[in-house]
């Protein structure tokens, strides 16, 4: 079995039209725990202020401790709001992302969040093409349930395999992935938190599982 999964990272600048007396810094949405790939809404208000329509400049500097993330333009009421992808390849990790004003470095404000890789375990991997596995999974914090898309060809199923618990969407069960009598071929299966298949959802783990006759 080969697998794949699916990241995107970048922080981009949009409009975000509310003020604030003091230096603030929220994600939305707000949860215990996010998946890897993941993109969340970084707001911050109460920055120095863009006063210039053609000032085109980066404002604040965000930063994932010492690590530099981007650069962001406020508005006119010193406020941004940043589009920042998440991703870790391994493990479960909290961070604390820093905005700093750039024209007065006093001003700054720091979010802490939780981030989770995101991972499909299958167990055992090699047998019979209807053998049932014991399916491991963490990360999926994008929906109530675990679901598998089995594709070859024009057959294509799409498997609920259990709900998700915690706050970092975890899940161990046992299922049966492919039927006993399943064709020769090479299956790919993906695994998200949606009823319908989609091969560009950005939080999902990835497995190809050969099936082969001697």
């Amino acid at each position: 079995m080969t697998r794949s999964l699916a990241v995107v990272v970048g922080v981009a600048a949009l409009a975000f039209p509310s003020a604030a007396s003091a230096a603030s810094l929220t994600i939305s949405p707000q949860k215990r725990c996010y998946s890897s790939g993941e993109d969340v809404h970084l707001f911050g208000t109460g920055f120095s202020p863009t006063t210039d329509p053609s000032d085109t400049s980066e404002h604040v500097q965000v930063t994932r401790g010492s690590t530099a993330v981007g650069g962001l333009r406020t508005d006119a009421a010193g406020a941004f709001n940043g589009v920042l992808g998440l991703r870790l390849f391994s493990g479960r990790e909290t961070r604390t992302y820093t905005a700093t004003d750039l024209i007065d470095s006093t001003i700054t404000a720091s979010i802490q969040i939780t981030v989770s890789s995101v991972r499909v375990g299958l167990q055992p991997q090699n047998g019979a093409p209807g053998r049932i596995l014991r399916i491991t999974a963490r990360g999926f914090t994008t929906g109530k349930a675990l679901w598998a898309h089995v594709r070859r060809g024009k057959s294509k199923r799409n498997l609920k395999i259990g709900r998700v618990k915690g706050a970092c969407g975890n899940l161990t069960t046992r299922r049966r992935l492919l039927p006993q009598d399943a064709a020769v071929g090479v299956y790919t299966v993906q695994f998200d938190t949606f009823r319908r298949y989609n091969a560009d959802r950005p939080v999902k783990d990835a497995y190809t599982i050969t099936v082969s006759r001697f």
